[in-house]
Parts: structure tokens; sequence; C-alpha cells
């Protein structure tokens, strides 16, 4: 069945496609060559504004604690030995944080396609360095893949590209789509509208906490194509930093008092499904308890309750999952414990945790029902089983900690 749905996807699903817009008056082959923003700009085609440089970090290692024998187990598996450094560098957190070079390219008729960002120039060509998707995309709606893209609506206006290739995951949406805001306010470009996707709730609730109005946005879905009398489009780059996170922060939390409510001791639950589950979660509930932690699901509020209820919290445990992106509205020093598996070494929610000043630690959990493993790589998924006692005891000594810091301090 899965090499059926592959084949649908890959192969005779763009070909329909193709097909339909034909029929339908779609009018516009997809680009065939691709340029960088430095070769247009050096050939008089589009304005390059540069807005500095992000240095690169290497981030200092990340205490790890729990099922040290699950670790050395998944370790042990992996069958090349590069692949067992890099296991060792993302798990220890020692990872290091390429430098980027953020710019704003603006182009003269520029075109932007798909939910992705897909950006071209007046002559057809895929501006690589700032679309969300590439030729190489294995995306099965990738518009490159398609024989004709669907007729374009013109805007005579300045539109700025405001998306990024995994805009429907929570995590890459606020770390790589919302930034390119800030490239724009730096490079002091008047936007008249956005380009974006608002298909799923938190792209629209994030657009509006940011003062973004709904009639400001061009909506971007997979059968959009537009150009704009000025398109600007910032560099993405995924890579976290500082700038980032400090952005984030401010933008989301300058309206909320931390002091209007008692701080919190929150436990962040996952959904019933999908990989991540903790298995004993009643039985870690119960050890959280007498400690003060309350059950937390973030899917049943919406953003802006979400932003306000980490922000107020003193201390936050959670699994690995896009709910931790939320760190990012944490006060510096707020206790962080990270639930992770040994399958899944990254270190995501850490550099969040280092930019914002986060007292994080990870604590492994024993990998059980395990979902799938690539020996090649040392990626897998696995569901959680916590040993409530430890981690009782490990958050019980951070606030013991925090509290002694705290009263020292006053």
């Amino acid at each position: 069945m899965s090499r059926i749905t592959g084949i649908w996807k890959r192969r005779l699903r763009p070909v329909l496609l193709t097909a339909a817009g034909r029929w339908l008056g779609g009018g516009t082959p997809p680009p065939s060559t691709a340029i960088r923003v430095p070769a247009l700009a050096a050939s008089g085609r589009c304005e390059l504004i540069r807005l500095g440089t992000v240095a690169r970090q290497v981030l200092p290692p990340r205490e790890l604690t729990g099922d040290l024998a699950a670790v050395a187990a998944v370790r042990s598996a992996i069958d090349d030995a590069g692949a067992r450094d890099r296991y060792d560098r993302l798990l220890a957190g020692t990872v290091a944080l390429t430098a980027a070079h953020p710019f704003v390219a603006i182009l003269p008729d520029g075109h932007a396609s798909h939910d992705s960002g897909v950006v071209t120039t007046a002559a057809g060509e895929l501006v690589e360095d700032v679309s969300g998707l590439g030729f190489a995309s294995d995306d099965p709606t990738n518009p490159l893949r398609l024989g004709c893209l669907p007729r374009p609506r013109h805007a005579p206006l300045t539109v700025a590209v405001l998306t990024t290739g995994p805009h429907h995951n929570y995590f890459h949406w606020m770390l790589e789509a919302l930034p390119r805001l800030e490239c724009y306010a730096q490079a002091g470009v008047a936007i008249d509208r956005f380009y974006a996707p608002v298909r799923l709730r938190f792209q629209r609730e994030s657009l509006a906490l940011l003062g973004i109005p709904r009639e400001r946005i061009v909506t971007a879905t997979r059968w959009t194509h537009l150009t704009a009398d000025r398109l600007a489009a910032a560099s993405l780059h995924g890579s976290l930093s500082r700038a980032k996170t400090d952005f984030l922060h401010r933008r989301f939390t300058e309206r909320v008092d931390p002091g209007a409510g008692p701080a919190r001791r929150l436990f962040i639950a996952r959904a019933g499904r999908g990989p991540r589950s903790i298995v004993n979660e009643r039985e870690l509930l119960a050890a959280l308890r007498p400690l003060g932690f309350q059950r937390c699901r973030l899917e049943s509020m919406s953003l802006a309750e979400q932003v306000a209820v980490l922000h107020r919290a003193e201390c936050v445990i959670g699994a690995h999952g896009a709910g931790l992106t939320n760190l990012l509205f944490c006060r510096a020093g707020t206790v962080v414990v990270e639930i992770g598996t040994p399958y899944r070494p990254w270190s995501c929610f850490y550099e969040i945790a280092h930019h914002r000043d986060l007292d994080y630690r990870l604590q492994m959990a024993s990998p059980v029902r395990i979902r799938h493993f690539d020996r090649r790589t040392g990626v897998g998924d696995s569901d959680l089983r916590v040993d409530a006692g430890g981690l009782r005891g490990l958050v019980g000594s951070l606030l013991e900690t925090r509290g002694l810091r705290r009263g020292r301090a006053a």
C-alpha cells in the first residue's frame, strides 16, 4: 500500500494536476533554471539589502540524566562512524550553529507561488536562496515538478514573502517563517501585503498577535501564483540564534504581564496519538502533583493563552515535541526539563533554552514501542516510559536550587 501511495504522490498526481491546470486555463511553465540573489544583484536585476552577520556559535554541553543505558544501546546500533559522532554531538548539546548572513532581496515583477513560498524572477528563474522549495524537494505538491503553473495574478504593490517550506510544522513556522518579519523591519522596507499561508490555526493566530490584519495578507496556497510590482524575500536559514528568539519573545509577550497571575509549574501533555506518548503518564503526574504541577494541554488553548501561561511559568516539563517551541515565551531562569528518547537526539529545544537563558535539563526516558530507526543515521522515534521517582527527584532539586538562588538575590 505504501508503494502505491508513493507512486500516486510522486508520479501520477503531478501529471493529473498539470493536465487539470492546462484544462482550466493555467498557462505559465515552471522554472527550469535556478539563480541566487547575489548573482541577481550583481547583474542589476534585484536590490540586495544586507543585514550583517550572525556569528557561528558552538553551544556548551547539556546535562543528560535518565536511562543512559538505553542511550548506549542505541548508539551501539548505529552503523556509520560519522553518524555516531553526530549522534554524540547532538545528544550532548555541543552542536555548532552555522554563521548566517541575513539579507532582503527586492525583485521587480517577482513571482511567488505555492504555500511554501517558491520565488521566481520575471524571467522565470527559481531564486533558490529565498524559496521554501527547490528542484530536489520530494514534496508531492512541489510546483517545480509540474508541467505548468496557474496563471499569475498581479498585485501592483510591494508584497513580502512570509512562509517557509515546512510551514505546516509549528516549530518551523515560528523559527523560520516569522523571523523574516524582523528582516523586513531591519531593511526598512515598506510592505503593503504579506504572502503567507493561513490554513492552520496557529498561522492565523500568530499573524494576528504580531499585528498583521487579515486584509494585509495575500493567502498562499498550493494553487496560488502571484506577481507583484516589488516582491520582497528575506533569506531563509534554519539555524537558531539569540536574535531570532529575542525577537519572537519580545513581540509575542510584550502585552503579557508576568505578574498578573501566580507562577505555574506546568507538565505539558502530548496528544494520545503519535510518537513520544508517555505510557505511564498517570504515574508521572501522581509523582509531580505534590510539587504543585498542573497538566497542560496546549492543543486546547489559543496561542495567546499559550503565550501567557508559558510566560508566567516557573517550571516546564514536557516530552520532546512541537509544544516545546513555546519555550520561546518563557522568562530567563525558568526551569525546563525536556523528556526525550534516545532514538531522537535533536537539540532544537535545548538551543531555544540556551538562547533564552533557561535552566534546562534533558531527562532520557526508556524507549518503548519503537516506531522506526535508521541504523545509518541514528535517528528514529519511540514512545516513552519515564522513571517517575527519578524525575521528581531531579525537578525537586532544581526547584530547590532555584529557590535558594532567588533567596540569596533578595
